[in-house]
Parts: structure tokens; sequence; C-alpha cells
């Protein structure tokens, strides 16, 4: 079997701690079966989802979650200074729209069910990769 792309391969490191996260029931639902069907084309991408779902608190579609499909998100990756600003999308959305940010990838797999001032680490690709989360929901 060929070894994912470095740009498709995601490791959560095991002994980094995992921050709480919240994902309303709609999105977990939806994000569940995407990440079902990534897992012959984006089996780490794939993998990481069901991860995040499987440690996830769920909450009903109308109770205040973390970082939700479809929301507007400002998050800084590792120690950059620049603040990035986009919009979490599913696969069927244009990825051509400026700051889309699809959740079969690397960033949008880490945001899924983040709260503000939370971050978590991965390796992507061998590259140790840090997001925090600097707010959402608008």
């Amino acid at each position: 079997m060929a070894a994912a792309p470095p740009s498709l391969e995601i490791n959560v490191l095991p002994s980094a701690t995992l921050p709480d996260i919240l994902i309303n029931s709609d999105d977990y639902n939806r994000v569940s079966l995407l990440a079902e069907r990534a897992s012959g084309q984006m089996p780490y991408v794939s993998a990481y989802l069901e991860r995040e779902l499987n440690r996830a608190e769920v909450c009903d579609p109308w109770q205040p979650a973390g970082v939700s499909m479809g929301q507007r998100v400002m998050f800084r990756l590792d120690d950059e200074p620049m603040q990035r600003l986009g919009r979490l999308i599913y696969p069927n959305r244009a990825f051509g729209e400026k700051g889309s940010v699809p959740i079969l990838g690397p960033v949008g797999a880490a945001l899924i069910g983040m709260h503000r001032n939370s971050s978590i680490e991965w390796l992507d690709g061998g590259r140790l990769r840090t997001l925090t989360v600097l707010d959402y929901g608008w």
C-alpha cells in the first residue's frame, strides 16, 4: 500500500494534551459521514477526523458549540505573527473562495469543535504544526 503524500499525512502527537472540543450534532453526523467516505482516498485525514469525533462532546444543533461548519474563524498557525481568517467549509463548496478552509484538509480537521484560545499540535508531513483558535462564530 502506497503512503499518502506528505500534505495529507496528519499525525497527532501521542504525548500532546488534546483540547476539549464541542461539536453540534448536525456537524457531527455530516463530518462523520465525510470521514467515512474519505477513508480510501485520504486515510490520514479520515483517521484524524474520526479520532476528533470520537473524543468530542456533542450538543444539540441549537446550542452553542466550538468552531462549527460554515462559521468564520480567526486562527494562528505555528508561531506566525499573522492572524488568519477563514470559513470552515464542506467539500461541495467552492475551494476558490478566498478564506475557505475545507474540513477534509489538515487545518479544517484541526479546527472543528475548537474553542477560543485553545491550541492543538500535530505532525503534518513530518513538520510540527500548532493551530490556535483566536475567535469564531460570525
